[in-house]
């Protein structure tokens, strides 16, 4: 097996990534992807170390990326148009996914995967030179341990990414010989992630370690140690939940670990500023864009009954719902007109938009949401649920957004556990719109609810199968719904 073809791949992006990092963050750009011209000296490394969380941030907002699939395929977000592969992963009934080269959209997939491992090199390639005896000294600043800190931190990110999306992928961390580093399942890569999360955590916890990264790190804000630390952690709650491809292996997740991630997490959002030029949401872009995207009926039927949860077979707009949850009025607009396609299924129709985040479309500047305390508040309340200590839980919920935006009546503590977690997925379906990657592909697909014959995570990309001489291999469709690679759940009412 070629495997060191991952990293002739994260190579041929080392010199792509760097100068794609931000202007204001003194990263050179430098044509020659040697990893050795590239590291030379501590200023490069330190510039580079810096770049970690910009092309993180930007590969997962990136429109080049499974993300705007995903969201459709989870009946969050809906569209008939087959730009970043939508239509063919919202098709009803779901079919194989086209796991080609021929495939118009296999980039799509493609450039996820690749982009992922690049950066996955640079922050390798930093924590190699460093363990090897390089110190960070930046204008007579010792800059070590923070920079290896946010390395630990983006290695994290990335490989808890790879977990998360596909069935398999490589372990590759520092020092990580890529001509024997083998396959690893996804549990294994997402444990792999949380273990330089906690690399992380335990540096900036260190006595004695004490930064403040620039607020060009995450564009807008400064992050202490402190504060690096509880990303980390607030990260690892977030993994370790997304992780299960069905409603058993979530009954197995160890709730007592996520909970300490969780209350360790963070206590202000993750919302880089946008500033409509070198930090850009494409994402966000084009699920706010007119004539684009629109929320799924599923979503208008949670919060309103009577909506129909599907758009009606003859076209015919249904009247506007009604709903004691305020947030109906606040982060949702009705428009009547729907110019998607009608040959390709009414079903994709939808009259309600988003627009609690609605980034300008010409200039896309404001904060862009990727973790909000609210999620992590929901993570607790759903542990402490899972752990049985429902009023706890029922506290958190009632503190939350579902009080605070919903204006909604806060739950009794005599609730049963059952009922809990269906308010607590409530407010992660309504409040966490557009927020994270794939939470709500993730938390469909741990419930058993993603459409049957839905994907339950990509199959590595047919390029990078064929140049390492693998047999190319796909999941989805409805014949091939078994549960491990492929729902044969599904959230359709007269499926409940």
């Amino acid at each position: 097996m070629k495997n060191r073809y991952i990293f002739y791949l994260a190579f041929t992006l080392f010199a792509i990534l760097i100068g794609s990092c931000t202007k204001d963050l003194d990263v050179k750009n430098l044509n020659d992807p040697d990893k050795e011209r590239a590291l030379k000296n501590p200023e490069d490394v330190n510039s580079i170390a810096l770049s970690g969380f910009y092309n993180w941030f930007m590969t997962n907002n990136s429109s080049i990326s499974p993300r705007m699939s995903m969201w459709v395929a989870a009946d969050q977000g809906t569209c008939s148009w087959a730009n970043s592969g939508m239509y063919h992963l919202s098709m009803e009934p779901r079919q194989p996914f086209n796991n080609s080269v021929s495939y118009t959209y296999a980039h799509i997939y493609e450039e996820y995967w690749k982009e992922l491992y690049g950066n996955l090199v640079m922050m390798n390639s930093v924590l190699e030179k460093i363990e090897g005896g390089m110190e960070i000294v930046i204008d007579d600043v010792d800059e070590t341990q923070k920079v290896r800190a946010i390395s630990y931190l983006i290695q994290g990110f990335s490989l808890g990414y790879l977990g998360l999306v596909y069935d398999k992928a490589f372990i590759m961390k520092e020092f990580s010989d890529p001509n024997t580093t083998p396959l690893s399942p996804y549990m294994d890569v997402v444990e792999a992630a949380i273990v330089s999360l906690d690399s992380a955590i335990a540096i900036c916890n260190r006595p004695g370690v004490s930064f403040t990264l620039p607020d060009n790190y995450i564009n807008g804000s400064q992050y202490t140690d402190d504060e690096i630390a509880q990303l980390a952690n607030s990260f690892a709650a977030r993994f370790l939940i997304y992780a299960p491809r069905n409603k058993q292996q979530n009954s197995q997740t160890d709730w007592n670990r996520v909970l300490h991630y969780a209350e360790n997490g963070i206590e202000q959002d993750l919302a880089p500023y946008m500033d409509g030029s070198t930090w850009r949401s494409w994402f966000r872009h084009y699920t706010v864009r007119p004539g684009w995207a629109r929320i799924d009926c599923r979503i208008i039927n949670l919060m309103d009954p009577n909506y129909p949860w599907r758009f009606p077979d003859d076209g015919h707009n249904p009247e506007k719902a009604v709903s004691d949850d305020k947030r109906l009025d606040s982060d949702f607009a009705f428009n009547a007109q729907n110019n998607m396609k009608p040959e390709r299924g009414y079903y994709h129709y939808s009259n309600y938009e988003y627009v609690r985040y609605p980034l300008s479309i010409t200039t896309t500047t404001g904060p862009s949401p990727d973790f909000i305390l609210a999620e992590n508040d929901l993570i607790k309340a759903e542990a402490l649920a899972e752990l049985g200590d429902i009023a706890g839980a029922v506290q958190i919920v009632n503190d939350g957004s579902r009080t605070e935006r919903g204006g909604l009546a806060p739950l009794e503590e005599t609730i049963s556990k059952e009922d809990l977690l269906k308010a607590i997925f409530y407010e992660r379906d309504i409040e966490l719109i557009q927020t994270g990657f794939g939470i709500a592909f993730f938390d469909m697909r741990r419930r058993d609810m993603l459409q049957y014959g839905t994907l339950l995570h990509f199959p590595i990309p047919a390029k990078e199968l064929m140049v390492m001489e693998m047999g190319i291999y796909t999941f989805g469709g409805v014949a091939n719904a078994d549960g491990i690679n492929t729902s044969n759940g599904g959230w359709f009412p007269e499926k409940k």
